[in-house]
């Protein structure tokens, strides 16, 4: 997301005092610090926040790689076959960048190594979000645009590997995503506030620029970033910021009806998402819907089900993270969440313990309202996306500020 700040502290001591008076029927939210002693009686609530929860123990084990990349990277996603890693690399800040790229890093043998570096068309202010067809296509969106690289061009650093660019109206291309079958592609538009649905197969047989390719765009609200898809591909689940303070949402469309051009047609529901949520993850049971909200400093965990059925209960977890997370990914199954912190500073006294840290929670401690954080991983500065990488068993991390990649392998599970 952009450079938004965050709540103030004024927000924060009013919620306290809310909070506070609650406590009596057991409210427990994630500025109040108190025990989810009741949360089955009374909701959850996730409002803003300047206190973290203390980074822990810095685990021995993983022990963290890191190669520097040209620009500063978000997302990185490695191939199929264990060899290449790309990370998104911008040459500027969120919405001010002078150009993005592809850093294309060989993996094995030790940390990944920077091999080179190909640059996106100089129409796209940034690189950002990423996502691997299975038959070896790179999406990234570019802020103003979406580009489709050609993966084996990347590996072996020959022939042009553009293969052509997704646009529409939307502005802001930030997240992207992939339908099971990766005939549809879902782009988050920042700026416009929408969802941006294309249809890759259309424009590669009729080309990019085809009617057709540019199915339409479901308006949702300001700061669309994390998008991603229910495990059986029925649900799309979408996270807006909205304006400073408790304007996020978390919003539910359905997939089938999206890719018709419903347009707002799509949208089943949305509820209140805590302050400036950016990232969303499912479980791969596709019963818990976790979101990573940056003015929170809380990772909140959503019933599926209760999204549509129960909306005012349907919160069932919230964990205090460290400073400002964004980075959301879920491993071991989905028993753990990985959880950058990215300490960007937008508000001062956020606490004494917020070094860059990956943390490691419990998802079915946090459910259970037990303590989840088990521990960090260090990274560098704004620690941004991870991926995991099926073929090398490893994390992947952009850190944005430090302009590195960083690779550690993914922790055990108690």
């Amino acid at each position: 997301m952009g450079s938004q700040p965050r709540c103030g502290r004024l927000y924060y001591l009013r919620l306290v005092v809310v909070v506070s008076a609650s406590a009596i029927t057991g409210l427990a939210g994630c500025s109040s610090g108190l025990p989810h002693k009741t949360a089955t009686a009374v909701p959850l609530t996730a409002g803003c926040s300047t206190a973290v929860a203390p980074t822990g123990r810095l685990m021995a084990e993983p022990r963290p790689v890191t190669v520097p990349v040209t620009g500063r990277p978000t997302a990185v996603v490695g191939t199929a076959d264990g060899r290449w890693a790309f990370a998104s690399v911008s040459a500027g800040g969120v919405s001010g960048g002078v150009g993005g790229g592809i850093a294309v890093l060989a993996l094995g043998g030790g940390a990944p190594r920077l091999v080179r570096t190909v640059a996106l068309p100089s129409s796209m202010t940034g690189a950002y979000g990423l996502a691997m067809t299975q038959d070896g296509l790179l999406l990234v969106a570019g802020y103003t645009a979406t580009a489709v690289l050609n993966v084996r061009a990347l590996e072996t650093g020959g022939r042009d590997p553009l293969v052509g660019v997704l646009a529409d109206a939307g502005a802001g291309q930030f997240g992207v995503a992939l339908s099971g079958d990766d005939r549809y592609v879902f782009v988050s538009d920042e700026t416009t506030g929408g969802l941006s649905l294309f249809d890759l197969a259309t424009a590669l047989r009729r080309g990019f620029s085809a009617p057709g390719v540019a199915v339409g765009i479901v308006p949702l609200a300001s700061g669309v970033v994390g998008v991603a898809l229910s495990p059986d591909g029925a649900r799309l689940y979408v996270v807006t910021y909205g304006k400073y303070g408790p304007y996020g949402q978390l919003w539910v469309l359905d997939t089938a009806r999206a890719e018709t051009g419903a347009g707002r047609g799509a949208v089943l529901g949305h509820v209140a998402a805590g302050c400036q949520p950016v990232r969303v993850a499912v479980s791969p049971d596709g019963r818990t819907v976790w979101v990573t909200a940056l003015q929170s400093d809380a990772l909140l965990g959503f019933s599926a089900a209760d999204l549509l059925s129960d909306p005012s209960h349907a919160l069932q977890a919230v964990v205090r993270a460290g400073s400002e997370p964004v980075g959301l990914l879920l491993v071991d199954d989905g028993r753990l969440a990985l959880v950058g912190n990215s300490n960007r500073g937008l508000v001062p006294g956020t606490g004494t313990d917020v070094r860059q840290t990956v943390s490691i929670i419990n998802t079915a401690a946090a459910l259970a309202h037990r303590p989840a954080l088990m521990g960090a991983v260090p990274a560098g500065l704004f620690p941004r996306d991870l991926t995991f990488d099926q073929a090398t068993g490893q994390v992947l991390l952009g850190n944005f500020n430090s302009g590195t990649v960083e690779e550690f392998p993914v922790p055990a599970a108690p």
